[in-house]
């Protein structure tokens, strides 16, 4: 098969002939149909703690198709043509790490962690279920954001979807932080007008826009320093949640933290109750991410993207169409 892989960094991914997985008798292949560029993507090809080994295949943001179903399940509720995507673990392995990827024609997965994409779902939009499903899981980790003012750091696709939700579990006030003018009108689209400079004076911003302190801070670009700046703007016993990836040391100021009694807390990943709720809002009409799509690219045009997006771009959310 035909898969995208990482040699090394520094290097762009190569377009190579690998062997199409092998599946155990308890595993399913999926024929990949989109799959989409996740961050933690660009930041595992980068040289540091958390690089990639050489020949990683990366993907876990994927849609596809059934094409086989190991022995062992017969009579599981899965067959072949079933369109599925799947939360990105194999027994303690990890899609698009420790076992290869969807930047390639197929990927095995664990029957345990597939999930069916209705009819009313297509394969384009099957590829943002994942994305969407992180930041409805950090969302539900705040807590609870209604009626309440929250700053969004970021307006990358995690920073979007986290800010959809928030909107969906009925905050009062929705500010995004963000200064690429692309990813501004980004938000925009999405319904989000409600933009302060990173630049500037956030909190005096804020206060300006919503009458109000962030009450609800999510940081999702993962900068060092980003996260003291969360602390010295907070209002009493305000909530701090990390999602950005920060792979250098960070250093704060735990006495203004604590001086406040600030909650500050870290979410990762998700469940399959949050890929299931996830699903049924999308065909429900209520979440709609599709609008962070701003590009579909082949896997021979990969390579060249992947590199575009080491650096700051006017791209949202790419998307690869492995059919193409």
């Amino acid at each position: 098969m035909r898969a995208a892989v990482f040699t090394g960094p520094g290097e762009p991914l190569s377009i190579q002939d690998i062997d199409k997985p092998e599946i155990a008798d308890d595993e399913i292949l999926v024929q990949v149909a989109h799959c989409g560029i996740c961050g933690t993507d660009i930041h595992a090809s980068r040289e540091g703690p958390f690089m990639a080994p050489p020949n990683t295949v990366f993907g876990h943001e994927f849609s596809g198709e059934i094409v086989d179903v190991g022995s062992a399940l017969d009579g599981n509720e899965f067959s072949l043509g079933d369109r599925v995507t799947s939360l990105p673990f194999i027994k303690d392995l990890t899609i698009g790490i420790s076992s290869k990827g969807a930047y390639a024609e197929f990927v095995k997965v664990d029957p345990a962690q597939v999930v069916k994409i209705p009819d009313a779902l297509d394969d384009l939009n099957g590829a943002l279920i994942e994305p969407l499903a992180i930041g409805l899981h950090s969302v539900k980790m705040t807590d609870g954001v209604a009626e309440k003012s929250v700053l969004i750091i970021g307006a990358g696709p995690i920073g979007l979807a986290c800010a959809i939700w928030c909107r969906f579990f009925g905050a009062q006030h929705i500010v995004i932080s963000e200064m690429s003018e692309a990813r501004i009108d980004m938000a925009k689209k999405l319904g989000f007008n409600d933009i302060v400079d990173p630049s500037g004076d956030v909190a005096a911003q804020f206060q300006e826009i919503t009458n109000s302190e962030a009450e609800v801070q999510i940081e999702c670009v993962g900068a060092p320093g980003l996260m003291q700046q969360c602390i010295e703007r907070a209002p009493s016993r305000g909530l701090i949640m990390g999602i950005g990836l920060c792979d250098a040391p960070d250093t704060i100021m735990p006495l203004v933290a604590f001086s406040k009694e600030l909650r500050i807390q870290w979410a990762v990943a998700y469940d399959k109750e949050d890929w299931d709720f996830t699903i049924d809002m999308m065909i429900s009409g209520r979440i709609d991410g599709s609008a962070m799509i701003t590009n579909v690219v082949s896997l021979d045009e990969l390579p060249d993207i992947f590199e575009a997006l080491r650096s700051p771009t006017d791209q949202c959310k790419v998307i690869i169409d492995l059919k193409a």
